[in-house]
């Protein structure tokens, strides 16, 4: 079944990359560039997922995150962040902050599908 999901990235090649790849496993894509776009999206419409970057302009990904975590609307929607900070203390905040999985970039689609299917609560193959 198709799943409706936010892909939060300044970057046009990663949400690019993220929307035909998403697009793929059968799911609809909505894109923001910003966190405050992001914002202004999740006040109008109701998404399964959420992929967030964490360094973008006007609303970084932790401020979205808290945001998310923080409206009776949205606290429930995972949270995927794909970001470049890749230090143990951040991922530890995302998860601390309400965050359901963590990327870091530079990735890969099976690393993506892998995190998709795990939210979705499908099959996923490469676990012993």
């Amino acid at each position: 079944m198709s799943k409706k999901v936010l892909v939060i990235d300044d970057e046009d090649t990663i949400r690019k990359f993220l929307k035909i790849h998403l697009v793929g496993l059968g799911h609809e894509v909505k894109e923001a560039t910003d966190g405050q776009q992001a914002i202004d999206q999740l006040k109008k419409e109701q998404f399964d997922l959420i992929i967030c970057d964490i360094l973008m302009p006007r609303k970084n990904g932790w401020e979205v995150l808290q945001e998310v975590r923080s409206h009776s609307a949205t606290k429930k929607t995972p949270v995927i962040i794909l970001t470049a900070k890749n230090e143990d203390d951040d991922m530890f905040k995302g998860y601390e902050l309400g965050a359901n999985y963590y990327i870091t970039k530079p990735f890969t689609k099976a690393q993506l599908s892998f995190a998709v299917n795990l939210i979705f609560d499908k099959k996923v193959s490469g676990l012993k």
